[in-house]
């Protein structure tokens, strides 16, 4: 009997000790003493949340192709069909409308990269020198690359103007380029603030027989030998004039100088191209530095 009751004191002991390791006493504000769970810390060590992005290799494939591409010309685009290949502009630095769609728009159309640049440099208030460039593309006709240098003076009502002009350019009857060159000039001078009267005269020669290629006189774009005048009228005040006069015109086949009624539209700009070769009206230049501008008025 003593044996069982000293066997159960002892297993009572034992649980106290061990309540006590698990347990803390806290005395409440009554004064109780309360046994509460120790704070017991927990090492769940979790593995940590990972992943792997997934790309079809297929797709992998076609982005490394296209980082890798860089675009090219076409073999034959419709330009290079059109344009002797000694006339063909191929470096970036010529081509002013080069961009990485330009072999797309080279299969689309021949005139692509066509272009009229002018450049007025003010020299004083009276005197200017004007240059421009132009690549001309005509499916089936023609083309023609060519550079113009003028220099304009001007007083008051009076304006004179006179340069030279060369050039490359081929026909259906000449498909290597040739060379074109000559010398121009014009007068104008403004009687009102309605009316001005224009004069102008060009010479122009070729690297061969001007006679025996019919797309000389049928491309009114192409230079020709010719002397003229006309009177141009205001219409309205944005500045849109119309002009009427006469132009002989050397036709080479004939031999002699033909007549030509002349009836155009034309327009004040604060910039403009050659006079003598596009008709336009240099009225005033701007003393500011070197400008551009692409816009040309054709009768």
């Amino acid at each position: 009997m003593k044996r069982g009751i000293s066997l159960i004191i002892l297993l009572l002991c034992a649980l106290c000790l061990q309540a006590q390791s698990d347990l803390t006493w806290i005395r409440t504000k009554e004064g109780r003493m309360v046994a509460v769970p120790k704070r017991a810390v927990f090492d769940l060590n979790l593995p940590k949340f990972t992943y792997k992005s997934f790309t079809p290799s297929d797709r992998q494939l076609i982005e490394a192709k296209l980082r890798e591409f860089i675009p090219d010309l076409p073999v034959q685009s419709a330009y290079e069909q059109e344009r002797p290949m000694d006339m063909i502009i191929s470096s970036a630095a010529y081509q002013p409308f080069f961009n990485p769609y330009t072999p797309m728009l080279r299969r689309v159309s021949p005139m692509a990269l066509d272009f009229h640049e002018v450049s007025i440099i003010p020299v004083s208030e009276q005197v200017a020198f004007i240059t421009s460039g132009q690549q001309y593309t005509w499916p089936g006709i023609g083309g023609l690359t060519r550079i113009n240098t003028e220099l304009l003076w001007t007083y008051d009502r009076f304006s004179l103007s006179g340069g030279a002009f060369g050039g490359r350019y081929f026909t259906p009857f000449n498909p290597s380029p040739q060379f074109m060159g000559g010398f121009n000039a014009m007068a104008s001078y403004d009687v009102t603030d309605w009316m001005t009267v224009r004069g102008w005269g060009q010479y122009t020669f070729y690297d061969h027989n001007e006679r025996n290629n019919p797309h000389m006189l049928m491309n009114p774009f192409y230079n020709h030998t010719n002397v003229g005048g006309a009177f141009e009228f205001k219409v309205n005040d944005s500045g849109f004039r119309v002009g009427v006069g006469v132009n002989y015109e050397y036709n080479p086949i004939r031999g002699k100088m033909e007549r030509q009624f002349m009836f155009y539209p034309a327009g004040r700009s604060e910039c403009s191209g050659s006079v003598t070769e596009h008709k336009e009206i240099i009225d005033k230049i701007i003393a500011t530095p070197t400008f551009k501008c692409v816009k040309t008025i054709e009768p």
